[in-house]
Order: C-alpha cells, then structure tokens, then sequence
C-alpha cells in the first residue's frame, strides 16, 4: 500500500536507544525506491546511535543513483506529528556524499506517512457484566478482614503493655 508519489518530503524524528532527546529530520524523503533507508553522516552522529561498521555496501535508488555505506545505525523513528515509531537500520552515507540535499532517505518498506498519521483505533476492553462488582465486593470484604486484624492486633499490644506497665508498678511497690 504505497500511495505517496515517489520523493515526497517527509518530516521524521529518530531516537536511539538509551537517549531521551529525538533528533528532527525535516528534510527527510520517503517513496525513493531504495531497499534500504539511508541517513546522512552527520545526522546519524546527532542521533548517539551506536554506529556499527559493515562491508562495503551500495543502494541504489529509482532513478539509478547509488549510495555507498560503510556503518549503519539502528533507530526508531516517528513521523511529525504521529504517535507511533517504527525501528530502523539506516545505513549511513559514506563521506564522499557529504553534500546530500536530504536528511535520510527512507526504504520503500517503511511505514507509509499517509497510514503512519492516521489515528489509532483502541478498543477498550470491559470486564463481563457482574465481574467489576464482584472484584469490589472482594476488595472490600478484605479491607474489612485487614481492618479487623489490624484492631484486633492493636488492642492486644495496647493490652500487653498495660500488663507490662500494672506488674511494672506492682513490682515497684513490693519491691
């Protein structure tokens, strides 16, 4: 389901595992035709992904232009303005393409940004009928059971040391 025209400009974030900040890709393309996302050196280091080295590999787009990589990054990565992410090995752009137009390039296989966008469904899921008030009725006969004991246990240590206080006192004036 790939109904974006090819090159549309995409605005994404990608995260790396352990950060807590995103890293904004505004000049993101995605619908290149590449089998494999692509990411610029430069925001690949912004991300503190891990760069992992690999062998020498070449991506080619539709149009026939190749993209040579040495490193990948894995991230996740989300659209502006959309709740879900998506992980993602980006292979990094080697540093004879310094000078990229883009940000990254995302695969042919990622989440399309008309389906990324487009709000979730969830269901809410209800207990059977009866189930909720039985769960309370249960909840509250065991605050009562627990209030009970915790009187009961409270008495009997108001109780002991009454005895030890009165033989205390008693010892004292017989003593």
């Amino acid at each position: 389901m790939r109904e974006q025209a090819s090159n549309t400009t995409v605005c994404i974030f990608v995260v790396a595992d352990g950060q807590e900040h995103p890293v904004k890709l505004s000049n993101a393309f995605y619908g290149c035709g590449l089998s494999k996302s692509v990411i610029s050196r430069s925001r690949a280091t912004a991300s503190h992904g891990s760069i992992r080295s690999i062998p020498p590999t070449k991506i080619a787009d539709h149009t026939g232009r190749t993209y040579s990589s040495t490193s990948k990054v894995s991230l996740r990565w989300y659209y502006d303005g959309g709740t879900q992410t998506f992980p993602e090995t980006f292979y990094i752009a080697d540093a004879a393409t310094t000078d990229l137009p883009w940000d990254a390039i995302l695969c042919d296989t990622a989440e399309s940004p008309s389906s990324a966008l487009v709000p979730q469904a969830n269901t809410i899921l209800r207990a059977p009928g009866g189930a909720d008030s039985q769960r309370e009725k249960e909840r509250k006969e065991r605050e009562e059971v627990n209030r009970k004991k915790y009187e009961r246990e409270r008495r009997e240590q108001v109780d002991r040391i009454r005895e030890a206080f009165a033989s205390k006192q008693a010892r004292a004036k017989h003593g």
